[in-house]
């Protein structure tokens, strides 16, 4: 059976995850969520991705890029995807995939941007595993409020929009993150990404009609009801 295509538009923010295989541990500790953002710094940089967010969970994985040529995200993606599998079959003695299939992926609307941030960032809060943002290791939310975070991170465009400093732009960022999201953002995001479905609004289908990405657009689960 014939691989259902991937919508990835250079240029254009993509939100992507990675599950372990039958939803096995992954990320056993904190040496293994360091050797995976290492490993994801190296791909990017050679590959031409712009990672603006992470999130590292027990099974799974969720990121914030944006590829800069035809080619990176699954070049990024391959590479690391193949060294990380390597380096848990080597530790655990095992062997094959630890991949659950293909990475889910949806593209972005811009202006959508940093709602996804603001979901990965809080995704260990909204699994039960930490009570606030500032408490999540694995995520890259300390790297946009000022803390201990990761240098080589590339912020969206609309994250400097927040401020003309550093400061504004921290600050504002975790007022954004304390109000959190509402629940069928949350769901749309999920279901959009679960789906492997674009997140955009109507009128940046309409300024982009070259994607066409009307085609891609959810539709309602089930059989169309009877008028």
């Amino acid at each position: 059976m014939a691989r259902k295509a991937r919508l990835v538009i250079v240029g254009q923010a993509m939100h992507l995850l990675v599950r372990g295989h039958n939803r096995q541990i992954i990320f056993n500790d904190d040496t293994d969520c360091r050797i995976y953002l290492d490993w994801l710094r190296d791909a990017a940089k050679e590959f031409g991705c712009g990672v603006h967010a992470f999130a590292l969970m027990p099974n799974h994985a969720h990121l914030l890029v944006t590829p800069r040529f035809d080619y990176s995200l699954s070049k990024t993606m391959q590479s690391l995807g193949r060294r990380y599998a390597q380096y848990i079959n080597q530790r655990q003695g095992t062997s094959g995939t630890i991949w659950e299939g293909r990475f889910c992926s949806s593209l972005i609307d811009p202006s959508y941007a940093l709602q996804v941030q603001r979901y990965i960032e809080l995704n260990p809060v909204r699994a039960g595993l930490e009570s606030r943002a500032e408490d999540c290791k694995s995520t890259s939310y300390q790297s946009h409020i000022g803390g201990k975070g990761e240098p080589w991170l590339t912020d969206h465009p609309n994250f400097w929009a927040l401020g003309n400093t550093p400061f504004e732009r921290q600050l504002a960022w975790e007022t954004f993150v304390r109000e959190g999201a509402p629940h069928h953002e949350d769901r749309a995001i999920t279901e959009h990404l679960i789906r492997s479905r674009p997140w955009v609004s109507l009128d940046f289908i309409q300024q982009n009609p070259k994607w066409s990405l009307d085609r891609w657009q959810l539709k309602p689960r089930g059989r169309p009801k009877k008028s």
